[in-house]
């Protein structure tokens, strides 16, 4: 019976974190735990954690270096056990409370082990609406995400051996699902799910730090899937035009 970690990072966001609490919490597949690292947060999250009696909640508090330095307290306390990890930050939530279900049994359908499984997701605004996004297809990885992290499940054998680089603080999540993916077979080893999986909550994005990101998107390709820097950077140069149209779109229709 496959075992679940959801790891869950949080700072200060009292309300994100009570929202995918709601969403882990409403799971019908009851065999998971849900790792929350909390960064020192002095708005009552604290004392809200303390504060719940389940069996399920693995939760510590204390200050971080950034970010990704949380999200690898969080990596390593779940790949220490057998299963299949998760990262759910706080405000992100299950697309439904069947999606834990539907990933388990799509896991066991699956004809061998898969060692990285991912779906579809949606984006949430700061109005709540979702907007569906599909996933891409694995050999697209080259060219960016191929979707969301909240929605990519990751086998805890080989997630033991990965680490996110701090040195990338905006795209640390790409090269780990990068360096993850090397060593795995993408005929038996990679399970595309086709529904959604998540909804991953996009208050306070921005697309300024996307062009930040764009550039440590460079670094990685030349660096970890060995791109030539002819062909990195002809896809660093399509990714900005899109993400400059992107913002100009947005500044024209407000």
């Amino acid at each position: 019976m496959t075992r679940f970690h959801i790891v869950t990072i949080n700072r200060n966001n009292l309300a994100g974190l009570i929202k995918t609490h709601v969403s882990v919490q409403a799971q019908t597949y009851r065999n998971f735990r849900w790792l929350v690292v909390d960064g020192n947060s002095t708005d009552g999250a604290v004392e809200w954690l303390s504060g719940l009696d389940n069996d399920y909640t693995d939760w510590k508090s204390e200050r971080d270096r950034s970010l990704y330095d949380a999200m690898n307290k969080g990596l390593v306390k779940a790949a220490a056990e057998p299963g299949y990890t998760l990262f759910l930050n706080s405000g992100d939530t299950f697309h439904d409370a069947t999606v834990l279900e539907k990933v388990a049994e799509a896991i066991a359908a699956a004809p061998g082990k898969p060692e990285y499984v991912y779906g579809d997701y949606c984006l949430s605004n700061s109005k709540g609406q979702l907007r569906e996004v599909k996933a891409k297809p694995f050999e697209r990885l080259k060219l960016g995400m191929i979707s969301s992290h909240q929605a990519m499940y990751f086998e805890n054998d080989r997630l033991n051996q990965i680490r996110f680089r701090e040195d990338f603080p905006l795209s640390a999540d790409y090269c780990m699902i990068v360096e993850f993916v090397s060593a795995v077979n993408p005929d038996t080893g990679v399970l595309k799910i086709p529904q959604i999986l998540c909804d991953f909550d996009t208050t306070g994005v921005s697309q300024v730090r996307r062009f930040d990101a764009l550039k440590e998107d460079l670094l990685i390709r030349k660096r970890y899937m060995n791109l030539s820097s002819l062909h990195a950077t002809g896809l660093y140069v399509l990714h900005y035009l899109h993400t400059h149209s992107k913002l100009l779109r947005g500044q024209m229709g407000s």
